[in-house]
């Protein structure tokens, strides 16, 4: 609907019935509607005590069109509103309470919701009751105190009081206006932040959902042959398949959700491969899933089931100890879904774990 200023509603209830009275008075309809600005003009002071109820009506009707057509704030007269609103005040007395509102023409705000992920959803609310996250007059608003922040500039000369007792520096001074049960209330007040919120996005909470889980690594088994040499090193010989695999526990999904007001993402992690590094020069080998313990039922030159399993083509023999070190792997796949149908995915990852064992050579043992 066209925006009508304040100032205007004024000089159209003026020509109907003069200085502002009760509705009939001032030419309204007797049905009050929210599209007739005639019956959001104050009253003279001393016909307030028996038309409270309407004019509390009247505020927070008013207050509720502030991103709609006029931009309305209430300001307590016992705290000092900035100099350049003196002259913009309408005043009466609600509740008691003697109190002014800043009238002025004014397009509907452009909001900015930061936290809403796209979703469209107000993220803003005090006590139930939901705000325009930021106002071009004041700011942005604080959920926790259901006030508006926007910094001082320039900043008052530092005085211990005002900075209520913090070292010059520290936090800022802020102007800000509160929404209360019985109007509004402002002025200034030290902030140790910005209400501003942090931007994020689902991405970003992928992100650090990701962070919160702790991937396993492998658990190589404690030799390849399942039994040791006589002077107790784990081995596994010479040009026989070795299986390699690790604890089926520590191959398992992982997922993880992060959310910040109706912006969320959910992270799922799952175990795509095992991997091993021989040790002795050759190639990564890799397979499908956690690999099988060896058994010797399944004899020596039996391949693993899935491809877990590398030959190694020559003995230990003078290595370090007379062992090898091989690498065990587990590669994660990481992908997620979000809000406003986002989703994607991120590099894959790898737990390592190592393991020690000898290459004998397959004449130096009777039995695998």
């Amino acid at each position: 609907m066209p925006h009508t200023s304040v100032a205007v509603a004024s000089q159209r209830c003026k020509d109907r019935q003069g200085r502002f009275g009760s509705p009939a008075s001032r030419g309204c309809p007797a049905a009050l509607q929210d599209d007739d600005p005639c019956h959001l003009l104050p009253r003279p002071l001393g016909r307030l005590a028996d038309e409270e109820r309407l004019e509390r009506d009247v505020l927070r009707l008013a207050l509720r069109r502030i991103a709609a057509s006029v931009l309305v704030a209430i300001v307590a007269l016992s705290v000092a509103a900035p100099a350049a609103l003196a002259d913009q005040r309408e005043c009466a007395v609600i509740s008691g309470v003697y109190v002014c509102w800043v009238v002025k023409d004014s397009e509907p705000p452009i909001v900015s919701n930061p936290t809403d992920g796209g979703a469209g959803s107000p993220v803003c609310s005090f006590r139930g009751v939901e705000h325009a996250c930021h106002d071009a007059a004041f700011g942005w608003f604080d959920n926790s105190t259901g006030c508006y922040y926007t910094p001082l500039t320039p900043q008052p000369a530092y005085d211990p009081a005002l900075w209520e007792g913090h070292p010059a520096g520290q936090g800022a001074i802020y102007q800000f206006m509160c929404t209360l049960s019985n109007g509004t209330g402002g002025g200034w007040k030290w902030r140790a932040a910005s209400a501003q919120p942090v931007t994020v996005t689902p991405n970003q909470l992928a992100q650090q959902a990701l962070a919160t889980l702790t991937l396993p690594k492998p658990v190589p088994p404690s030799s390849p042959s399942g039994t040791k040499l006589p002077d107790g090193r784990p081995f596994t010989m010479v040009r026989v398949p070795t299986w390699f695999w690790t604890n089926p526990s520590s191959y398992q999904m992982k997922s993880a959700r992060a959310s910040a007001g109706p912006v969320w993402a959910q992270v799922t992690v799952t175990p795509v491969a095992l991997t091993f590094t021989p040790g002795d020069g050759g190639k990564t080998v890799s397979c499908a899933g956690p690999g099988i313990l060896w058994t010797p039922q399944a004899g020596q030159w039996t391949h693993a089931p899935g491809g877990c399993d590398y030959a190694y083509s020559q003995s230990s023999f003078g290595s370090s100890g007379g062992q090898l070190t091989a690498t065990y792997g587990i590669v994660w796949r990481a992908t997620w879904v979000g809000s406003g149908g986002t989703g994607g995915s991120f590099p894959d990852m790898t737990t390592n774990a190592t393991s020690r064992f000898a290459v004998a050579e397959a004449q130096a043992v009777i039995v695998k």
